[in-house]
């Protein structure tokens, strides 16, 4: 669970979830998008992960999406399987999770700029980290405390 959180926040710093915050009033003005079946081949082709949502996602979203999809375009191959595997991280999330990934996106942006460098430099260096070393810190974890029963449903903002 800690992990697919963490993979969903590293997707939601990727691909600036911020936008994705609560709608104001001049997102809630977005004007209709298209449906799935209106999207061409290619869009199609890169938003596949979002494919079982798209036609239930608010439309300020799925204008955000089609920005990302039209920028792929222009991106490197290893970019572009990068943000293939974030959204398809993302799409596997439950709403909580997504909601949950977003306060954080928030709390982080709010952050003083150098310790959101320090947190940033912390995030690449257990990245970096073998398998083997993640799983064992992921085991310790728990012994800093129990889980509360937010953590266990994906509210878990750490």
């Amino acid at each position: 669970m800690a992990r697919r959180f963490a993979l969903a926040l590293a997707a939601a710093l990727s691909l600036g979830v911020a936008a994705a915050a609560e709608p104001g009033p001049a997102v809630a003005a977005t004007p209709p998008q298209p449906a799935w079946s209106a999207l061409d081949k290619e869009q199609q082709a890169i938003l596949a992960p979002l494919a079982d949502e798209w036609d239930r996602m608010e439309n300020y979203r799925r204008k955000k999406w089609l920005g990302i999809a039209q920028r792929y375009r222009a991106m490197p191959p290893a970019d572009q399987q990068r943000l293939q595997e974030r959204m398809r991280t993302w799409a596997a999330l439950t709403p909580e999770q997504r909601l949950a990934a977003r306060q954080k996106y928030r709390e982080i942006k709010k952050m003083d700029p150098e310790k959101r460098a320090a947190m940033k430099e912390k995030w690449r260096q257990y990245n970096a980290l073998p398998e083997e070393e993640k799983r064992r810190l992921r085991a310790e974890r728990p012994a800093q405390g129990k889980p509360s029963e937010s953590t266990t449903t994906g509210a878990d903002r750490r």
